[in-house]
Parts: structure tokens; sequence; C-alpha cells
């Protein structure tokens, strides 16, 4: 059954990208191979809170967090947590201090902070920022994001759109099934007027297409009850899905296909009186929380290369049952060296579990009291954060059956949850952890408590490997010295 797609622009969200500057404030990035400006072919994230373009690291110098939407201070904020770049080319210092290489000010939008998403795709660095926009009645609300693309060399800065953003949003770049790149927005909707008066809220999907070429940014979906994309470019399947409640009047959710390059809208085939809420879609597979009639929800997994051209495809047939549990998050598909598909990594029942392919069963991992945030898996490891550490864990057993959590790095305070893991680092923020210091007499020198949260990494070993030394990528700001004061005695 195919249904029409609802196309609508959103007066109030900028729709449109706003030019803001023309001019170079960085040296361009070169690449050897061609001697020319360094150009991705295809969307490049590594995790969404730094991105390596050639021999620099471009990241917010800072991290905050938008406490309030209305009162943050976002000037403040912006003088440390810039877009700023670091050639990391000679490596970093491993006594914790910062290293000489000079800190570059690519622009000076609030880059480090909470709503952060970061991502190459050709010509372009492409990162969110707090909004700064204020609405007809002069309030600033700052938990909205603005979305923003610059050249790496900080020329042609321009603001995408800004859009509602909360817990259940999302903003994230895909490859469409023309090969071109498309930002996708899961967000409350601008406009409350298709709103029952028992919605607290209700979302949208905007799609806007983006490259050397920008596309109009087009709402294709309101109304939304859940929405996923596959953020992996090898997927055959390039769709975005998303669900509904029914316009007919049926206590039922209704799933849709939507093709990102054409627009075209697909419904799939449900049972009445069934509630779906997708979860996942990854390796192509798709995850949905699924209820029936008066039964429980359970997770299901559908194959979406399981269907021949002219077969329908089905939500909530009895052999794509996956797990006897209401709903999981964090799905991540696993493979033994990369290349033998094993199952996969999710959160369920607030611990970490594998779902084991071959027996088809799944294993606890780790309790919930070991972790705080999933980062992501790399071989047998699932990479795990608290805010006082970075760990992971195999799903495969050590030689005495057990899976045995590994911590990789310990501090005073690490902002849980936000990452960049590239060419075997992970790079995360942390409040700054002083580094002892002498004067010339041996006397210890005192500085007033530093308490921003900068940029460190670590480098991931094998995994016999202890605790790892952090590194300070940055630190730009000298705290006063503490004068100690000088007894009577000394007087």
């Amino acid at each position: 059954m195919k249904k029409k797609n609802v196309i609508k622009i959103c007066g109030a969200v900028l729709a449109m990208p706003l030019m803001l500057a023309g001019c170079a404030t960085v040296g361009d990035v070169i690449a050897p191979a061609t001697n020319k400006s360094i150009y991705f072919e295809d969307i490049t994230c590594f995790g969404g809170s730094a991105m390596q373009i050639g021999d620099y690291l471009y990241y917010g110098n800072t991290y905050t967090a938008v406490s309030d939407a209305q009162s943050f201070d976002y000037a403040g904020a912006s003088r440390e947590g810039y877009l700023a770049r670091m050639d990391i080319s000679e490596g970093l210092t491993s006594d914790g201090k910062a290293p000489a290489g000079t800190l570059e000010n690519v622009n000076g939008k609030l880059a480090g902070y909470n709503n952060q998403y970061m991502f190459a795709y050709q010509n372009y660095l492409y990162f969110t920022s707090a909004n700064e926009h204020k609405d007809s009645s002069n309030k600033n609300y700052y938990d909205r994001v603005s979305v923003f693309r610059v050249k790496f060399n900080g020329d042609d800065m321009s603001e995408l759109f800004t859009t509602r953003y909360d817990e259940s949003s999302f903003i994230k770049a895909v490859e469409g099934s023309d090969g071109n790149g498309y930002i996708v927005t899961y967000s409350e909707t601008e406009d409350r007027s298709q709103a029952s008066s028992s919605q607290n809220k209700i979302y949208d999907v905007s799609v806007m297409k983006i490259g050397d070429k920008l596309g109009k940014r087009e709402v294709v979906a309101t109304n939304v009850t859940s929405a996923v994309v596959d953020e992996n470019k090898n997927s055959n399947n390039k769709d975005l899905f998303y669900a509904k409640a029914s316009e007919k009047g049926q206590a039922t959710t209704e799933v849709y296909s939507l093709d990102l390059a054409t627009g075209k809208s697909e419904q799939i085939e449900t049972r009445p009186a069934s509630s779906t809420t997708l979860i996942a879609k990854t390796n192509d597979e798709l995850f949905y929380s699924y209820k029936y009639s008066s039964s429980g929800n359970e997770v299901y997994k559908t194959d979406l290369n399981g269907f021949g051209e002219n077969e329908m495809m089905v939500i909530g047939a009895e052999t794509d049952k996956f797990y006897a549990y209401t709903t999981i998050k964090n799905v991540y598909p696993v493979a033994t060296g990369n290349t033998l598909f094993e199952g996969y990594i999710f959160v369920g029942d607030s611990s970490l579990m594998y779902y084991n392919n071959h027996t088809e069963k799944a294993t606890r991992l780790l309790a919930s009291s070991g972790f705080t945030d999933i980062l992501f898996v790399d071989g047998n490891f699932i990479y795990y954060s608290t805010d006082k550490s970075i760990g992971r864990i195999s799903f495969k057993p050590n030689s005495n059956g057990e899976y045995a959590p590994q911590t990789l790095v310990e501090m005073t305070s690490i902002v849980s949850g936000k990452y960049a893991y590239v060419n075997g680092y992970i790079y995360f923020y942390a409040k700054y952890e002083p580094v002892t210091e002498y004067d010339e007499d041996g006397n210890e020198i005192k500085y007033e408590t530093d308490e921003s949260n900068y940029m460190y990494r670590i480098k991931v070993g094998d995994p016999e490997d202890n605790v790892s030394k952090y590194q300070l990528v940055s630190k730009n700001k000298t705290m006063p010295k503490i004068e100690e004061e000088e007894s009577e005695e000394e007087t």
C-alpha cells in the first residue's frame, strides 16, 4: 500500500542557509596525494565530538552544558568553547600539560556543548551550536539547535537551519539511495495545530540534501511517534523509517519507509490494533518494539533484505521476535575481526547484552552499575563511559569463561557519552587535572581551581594494557596563582 508523503516548510524554522562570513580564518588543509584541498567523498563522522581532517583535530575547545534554555551564558561559553583546531601530527605530551602546538580559532560559534554533533562531507565541516535567534517576544531558547557548515579553512560559514531539540530528538547525516548526503532531523514540531489535547509533544521528520550544492530543508512527515535511519554507508537499504498513529481512527501505529533521494513514501503492512515503536536500523535490520491487541510489548527484528520485489514487508511477523523485553537501545552489530558476523550488542533491562546470532540467545555482559553510556563498538570490544572513567569489555569470554570489563582511563570528572574515536585514540572531555609545578626554589606553585572541561585523549592499546595515561589536547587559559600569606614571625 502506498500513501502520499506530506511535504511542508515550517516558517518558524530557518529553512534556507544563512550566509555568515566569507573570509578564511586559518590555513587550508591540503591532501598530499592531490596537492589540493582535502575532500571527503563520503560522510565521515568519528563520534560527533571531534573530527580529524588531515593533520588537524577540529573540536570545541572546552565543553559546557546548556543548563537553562533562557538564562544560559552563550557569550561566556563560546569564548572558551569555540570551534578550534590543533595540529596533532607531532603528537601530544604525556605529562598532562598542554602541547606546544598552536591552538587555532576556526570559528567563534559554540561547538563544545551537550548537543554537539560534528561530521565532514566533501569540502565542509558540519557542526551544531546552541540557538542564538530570539523569538517574537525577544526571548532566546538556547536548548534549540542550530546547524552550521564551514570550509576547513574557516571560509564560507553558513547556518543551515535551527530546530527544537530534546532527549527524544536526533540529527543525523546519512547517505541516500542516490549516493548524495542528507541531514535527517527528528524533532518537536513548530506547528501544534495537528496535536490533540492529550499530546504534550508531537514530532516531525525533516530532510535536507547537503554537499557542494545545498537542497531545501523539507518536513517529510508530521505527527511522528518514532523514526530511525542507518548511518552505515555500506547498508543496502538507505530508507528512512518512521511510525505515526493511524489517521483512520483505529488504535494502530502505521509504519512507513521513505526514500531520501526521491521523497517517495510507502506504507508497510501492519495488523489492526497493533502498536509499533521503532528502535534502530542497522546492518539492514529494522528493530522495533511491537504489541498486538492485548499482548505485551516485545522486541522484533525484521530483515530488510528478506523480501522479493513483489513481496510486501510485514511488521510483527511471529518469526521476527528478537528479545522478550518491552524495548532496547544502543543496538550495534558485532563481528569477529570485523568480518564474521556474530550478533548484536544492545542495552536492555538496564544491562549491556550480547545476542549471539548462532545460538539465538542473549547474554548479560555488564550490569547497569558498570556503565553510563555506550560509546562505540570496535572489533570484539564494546567501549563505554561513566562520569569518572572510560572502559571496554569483549563480547568474547576470557579463558576462564568470564566477561571481564577493563578500565582504560580514570579521572576526577569525565563528560560521559561525548567522544570521538580516531586512528586508535579516544577523544573525550574531562575536568582539568592539575599538573604539579614548582618554582626555582622547589616550592609548589598553586593555582586557583580550573573548573573547565577540556579535550583529552587516550591511546587504545592491547587487551593486556593497564589504565592508559591521558593526554591533554589543548588548554589556553592560565588560572591566577594563589599567593600564600606571610606569617607574623616571618614579617
